[in-house]
């Protein structure tokens, strides 16, 4: 687990923020800034981006000593008449809407999960899910939906994700992609203690200093 120290920084620690976008235009511009950056790599994934309601997300985001952005991810809260990122990227492929609709609430999201190629070979993919949940729970979610294609649906697996295989798998953002709707309880997690240490850190204030730690080869 990643150390997670706000009084005593690491020399190759991050800074970690939970802010909601509306609130800090600049962090959420950097976050999507870094998040384009890093989709570069896949067209697809980049054009999909720009049909996604930012302002009204929470954004968790990591950022190196020197300000730039090391990774990131989202929650969203379903609203009444506001869509989830989900249900705006699938409603054609599945009918995630009434799958949706009939989910516990509060429901939210948890999408946009991105690392810069700096930080790639370490745990900080983790941290961020551990983070996001802390947040989510902090959002009084009752459960989580989310998509997740074959490259990353094992990281949300590791947090308590059930892939809904009533919805099917589909070929999104493009058909290099197999991507499939999970659902998970924000209170019933594998990781649940690695969230609680970030619910513990994140109440104590708006950033936390963590470092870390290399994934093993």
């Amino acid at each position: 687990m990643s150390n997670i120290s706000p009084s005593s920084p690491h020399p190759s620690s991050l800074t970690l923020e939970a802010f909601c976008a509306a609130e800090r235009p600049d962090l959420a511009e950097l976050y999507c800034l870094g998040q384009v950056e890093s989709y570069r790599r896949h067209p697809g994934s980049v054009a999909a981006l720009w049909t996604v309601q930012l302002a009204e997300a929470f954004v968790v985001l990591a950022r190196a000593r020197d300000g730039t952005a090391a990774g990131g991810m989202r929650v969203h809260l379903r609203r009444p008449g506001s869509p989830l990122p989900v249900e705006q990227a699938l409603a054609a492929a599945c009918p995630i809407e009434q799958a949706v609709a009939r989910a516990r609430g509060p429901l939210v999201e948890l999408c946009g999960t991105w690392v810069a190629a700096a930080w790639r070979r370490t745990d900080l993919a983790a941290a961020l899910t551990g983070a996001t949940l802390a947040v989510a729970r902090a959002l009084g979610a009752a459960q989580i939906v989310g998509c997740a294609h074959q490259h990353v649906i094992d990281l949300y697996r590791r947090f308590g994700a059930v892939v809904d295989e009533t919805l099917g798998v589909h070929a999104y953002p493009d058909p290099r992609y197999q991507t499939c709707v999970f659902w998970a309880d924000p209170f019933a997690c594998p990781e649940g203690q690695l969230v609680a240490a970030w619910s513990e850190a994140l109440r104590a204030g708006p950033s936390v200093e963590f470092a870390p730690l290399p994934l093993a080869a």
